[in-house]
């Protein structure tokens, strides 16, 4: 897998109806209008055989569906043209602890190592009416079609396209219902359509998987919201206890003295001057006393 993950929430019937009440509470006091975008990063990419790593004291929650593999690059794409722009299907996890909102979804819960296993592309034309299965030890745990999402994979690839240009290899997960599998370690996952190659893997604790280390050919762009006192006052937000983190996708990079682009669709546009952590070798549960030993510098 050489491209970007992106994800989708609220793009199950089961999971509007579950949050609907709280749709209409503070902060937001409306439903989303438009798609629940996020990202699966690097760390979270395995292929079927691979461990789905089970943090300790955590409630891990399997989500089977289906990813759409971007076949070319794509920029404003309507739904009629999208099947041009797809280069098949494959079945995903979109493995996750639970989540307390959909509006933001949470790095915490969704960008864990391990978290995205992926399987292998399927000549498959049409996946608007696909019954997806999950196994658990041999027995099915779940099933549920993609005849219930509220987008489908055309209007996916539409909606992205509009705002973000997919490249070659970027993949979407469609999405999945509210009511989740949960793992536990010893566990094996089996997820199943027709016209697809299985995607198993094993659950095994966290403390038992190895990491991979060396130079990463496609390194993420992590960063905080809310983490300016002011800024988090001025929007009337209770500033998280925990660092508010969400993703720039690769589409996003741009250097010196080169453009950025305004949308046509917008009224408002600013920018934000940051200083960014450039990361200097693999870390992982690292203290704050050790931090700056991973620290390669600044930009």
């Amino acid at each position: 897998m050489k491209g970007t993950v992106f994800a989708v929430a609220l793009n199950h019937r089961s999971q509007v109806d579950a949050w609907r009440d709280a749709f209409n509470q503070p902060p937001y006091n409306t439903p989303p209008k438009t798609a629940v975008w996020f990202i699966k990063p690097r760390n979270t990419l395995i292929r079927a055989g691979d461990a789905i790593p089970h943090p300790e004291g955590e409630q891990v929650l399997s989500g089977a569906t289906v990813a759409l593999i971007v076949g070319k690059t794509a920029s404003k794409v309507s739904p009629e043209e999208a099947a041009d722009y797809i280069a098949g299907y494959a079945l995903a996890n979109e493995v996750s602890l639970p989540e307390e909102s959909f509006y933001r979804p949470a790095i915490k819960a969704k960008c864990r190592d391990g978290f995205c296993p992926l399987g292998e592309l399927a000549a498959v034309d049409n996946v608007d009416n696909l019954t997806i299965i999950t196994e658990i030890n041999g027995r099915e745990a779940d099933h549920w079609n993609t005849a219930d999402l509220q987008r489908n994979a055309a209007e996916l690839l539409s909606a992205l396209s509009e705002f973000a240009t997919l490249n070659p290899g970027d993949a979407i997960l469609l999405g999945t219902p509210h009511s989740r599998v949960p793992l536990q370690p010893g566990d094996r996952v089996r997820i199943l359509a027709e016209g697809f190659p299985a995607l198993e893997n094993p659950v095994v604790d966290e403390r038992d998987v190895a990491i991979a280390r060396g130079a990463n050919p496609h390194p993420t762009l992590f960063a905080l919201g809310l983490n300016y006192a002011d800024h988090a006052s001025e929007l009337a937000f209770t500033p998280p206890t925990e660092p508010l983190v969400f993703i720039k996708a690769p589409n996003t990079f741009n250097g010196d003295n080169q453009t950025s682009v305004r949308p046509d669709n917008v009224e408002y546009m600013h920018y934000e001057a940051e200083l960014v952590v450039v990361i200097g070798k693999t870390a992982r549960k690292v203290s704050e006393a050790e931090a700056m030993d991973f620290v390669a510098g600044y930009t």
